[in-house]
């Protein structure tokens, strides 16, 4: 099973995939796209150029209406979803002000991907668009290298959560990849002026860019430098971290969260993050923190090789530097890199090995495999680890084990993935009767071991 799935009854729902993946495509600079275009699109916006100060759908009767001189500011002319009209080829500009308990919602989309939003409305009601705590349990700080970030106010244990958002903006993945610059430009810029006024300043502090926030960056460079993933598709969603290739035709999507922008990356953070089938992120400790310490995420599959990780960074968040986190080059000597390198590709080579139920594995290699990852401190990637032991070590009949992981895999999922997940519910059935579930003694049958008695 891989982290990250929604339930299977969940999936029936909504017929919602949800990922987060890493977008591996250009991010070139945006600094002349912020200019509106003098004439109409050449590539041709389907119904009216976007750059004209008034645009209606065709059952419009209110004006647009401008929120702030600083921040320039549209309000759809009906009050639930609007199919704006505002399009290139297939993917226009969707919205609704007042979605997710007025945190609101713009799309740049396909005509059938939103429906399948609109359909799910009740869902996107659900996201708590909150912090855990009043007041929060952190503060944002200037971090060097890398611009605001938050850090903890006290000590926070593991478990605890930090925050939950819903998505104030959702992209077609093939606008940001397929799309011609000046199109996805103008299309995505005048899609987020219409977001309500809050949502709307929420989502441009993130436009403050460089290590000491003198860059002003497009929509696009904030879609690449969180691209949180959503597939709307097959009713279910996995980790497509490390760049698979995708179908041609696909339902994929970049979700952004502008409240947690702040959650700064590392390779080996204190915060996991998750995705529900409300699409909310939710942001829970994973590794308990001390007052003042930075809280971190990862926008990369840690299990990822250095060189990888770092070329990530360096494109999208890293302003032309490679990642500075101590699992890469931040106060590590070149000897502890080295080490680090070789335990990641170690534990490549056992997860692929444990994974695998035809392969052969000892006890020693499933408590080898446990020890690799308490050293590179992953403790935002426990949850299919505990599982892989659990799952192993009921092969090799060591039940009381295999029943130690189980549980402590449900309680890392809860962790990563929530606490309805499809794998926290899979492992507290193991958990429940180690010795009635299918693994319980497999390799031992297979190769004939099994006791008389069994």
């Amino acid at each position: 099973m891989a982290w990250g799935r929604v339930s299977l009854v969940r999936a029936l729902v909504l017929g919602l995939l949800a990922q987060v993946a890493i977008a591996e495509v250009d991010a070139d600079t945006q600094a002349k796209a912020d200019a509106p275009p003098a004439g109409g699109s050449a590539e041709g916006l389907a119904f009216e150029p976007i750059e004209k100060p008034e645009i209606f759908a065709d059952n419009a009767t209110a004006p647009t209406t401008t929120s702030s001189a600083a921040t320039p500011g549209k309000t759809a002319p009906v009050e639930g979803w609007w199919e704006s009209k505002i399009c290139s080829g297939e993917y226009c500009v969707f919205t609704n002000r007042h979605v997710g308990r007025g945190r609101g919602i713009v799309m740049v989309t396909t005509l059938e991907d939103f429906q399948k939003v609109k359909q799910a409305e009740s869902h996107l009601n659900k996201a708590e668009n909150k912090y855990s705590e009043n007041p929060a349990p952190f503060h944002e700080v200037e971090v060097m290298h890398k611009g605001l970030g938050l850090a903890a106010n006290k000590t926070i244990r593991r478990g605890k959560p930090l925050m939950s958002w819903g998505p104030a903006l959702m992209v077609h993945k093939d606008v940001l990849d397929v799309m011609r610059k000046p199109e996805r430009v103008r299309l995505l810029e005048t899609a987020v002026a219409y977001l309500p006024d809050a949502t709307r300043a929420a989502f441009d502090r993130q436009r403050a860019g460089g290590p000491k926030g003198d860059e002003r960056r497009s929509v696009e460079q904030i879609l690449r430098s969180a691209p949180f993933e959503i597939d709307l598709g097959f009713g279910q969603w996995k980790n497509t971290q490390g760049g698979e290739e995708e179908d041609q035709k696909h339902s994929r999507h970049i979700a952004n969260y502008p409240e947690t922008a702040v959650l700064q990356h590392d390779c080996r953070p204190n915060v996991a993050h998750y995705i529900d089938s409300s699409m909310a992120m939710h942001a829970v400790v994973a590794r308990r923190t001390q007052p003042g310490e930075e809280l971190t995420i990862t926008y990369v599959d840690p299990l990822d090789p250095r060189p990888k990780r770092q070329s990530w960074v360096k494109r999208h968040r890293g302003y032309g530097t490679p990642c500075g986190c101590d699992a890469c080059t931040k106060k590590s000597r070149v000897a502890e890199l080295e080490a680090s390198d070789a335990r990641v590709a170690e534990l490549q080579e056992l997860r692929v090995k444990l994974r695998n139920h035809e392969s052969v594995v000892s006890l020693d290699e499933i408590a080898h495999f446990l020890d690799l990852l308490d050293k590179e401190r992953l403790h935002v990637k426990m949850a299919e680890a505990y599982e892989l032991a659990a799952v192993n070590y009921n092969y090799l009949g060591e039940d009381k084990k295999a029943k130690k992981y189980a549980d402590l895999s449900v309680q890392a999922g809860m962790i990563e993935g929530g606490s309805d997940s499809n794998d926290v519910v899979a492992m507290r059935v193991m958990a429940s009767d180690v010795k009635g579930h299918y693994s319980y003694q497999y390799t031992l049958k297979r190769q004939g071991k099994v006791p008389k008695s069994s």
